[in-house]
């Protein structure tokens, strides 16, 4: 009889195939985000989704991709200078190992977002991801990070390359797996 997989494995098997829907995403449809980058977002104990967003992976050790991202932007005044490079490394390297990513999804919301208050208010959510016929979901541990924490960086110059309008202050959540076992 075939054992069912821990909801850790699960959860590995889940950011590999984020892998692999970015990858398609940056290499083929010039960073435009799929139906499988965002999740609906729930209440744990269920009910009505309340929002879809898109979401991002971070890299364990994120040092090095933000400060690449942030020199792009900062050495030209063109988005689409930093699109253009961004993709480049975004397609070349970044999304290459799975292992390198951190269990921690993020999110990036304007400072006056009800979402992202009620999201920090509950300090819980479920988040469904769907594309074709696969879907993961899974319960999370919501809090807001700190402007200066590695994770907020990396977040916050990853969609800044992508969205030259993203103001100066903005909120980055931390979606962190609730799993058995860890």
């Amino acid at each position: 009889m075939e054992q069912q997989p821990t909801s850790e494995q699960q959860y590995k098997r889940f950011i590999s195939w984020q892998c692999r829907v970015r990858k398609q995403c940056v290499r083929e449809l010039q960073g435009r985000p799929t139906e499988g980058m965002s999740a609906g977002v729930y209440s744990i104990s269920g009910g009505e989704e309340k929002s879809r967003m898109n979401f991002l992976m971070v890299k364990q050790d994120s040092h090095n991709i933000t400060s690449e991202f942030r020199h792009i932007i900062r050495k030209s005044q063109d988005p689409a200078e930093w699109i253009k490079n961004g993709l480049r490394i975004l397609a070349e390297r970044h999304y290459q190992d799975d292992f390198d990513f951190s269990n921690d999804l993020t999110a990036l919301f304007n400072l006056d977002s009800s979402l992202a208050g009620a999201l920090i208010t509950a300090g819980q959510c479920r988040l469904q991801f769907k594309q074709d016929s696969i879907e993961y979901a899974f319960d999370f541990k919501v809090h807001e990070l700190e402007s200066e924490s590695p994770h907020f960086q990396a977040t916050y110059w990853h969609n800044h390359l992508f969205n030259p309008s993203i103001p100066g202050q903005v909120r980055v959540l931390n979606f962190s797996p609730l799993l058995e076992g860890v």
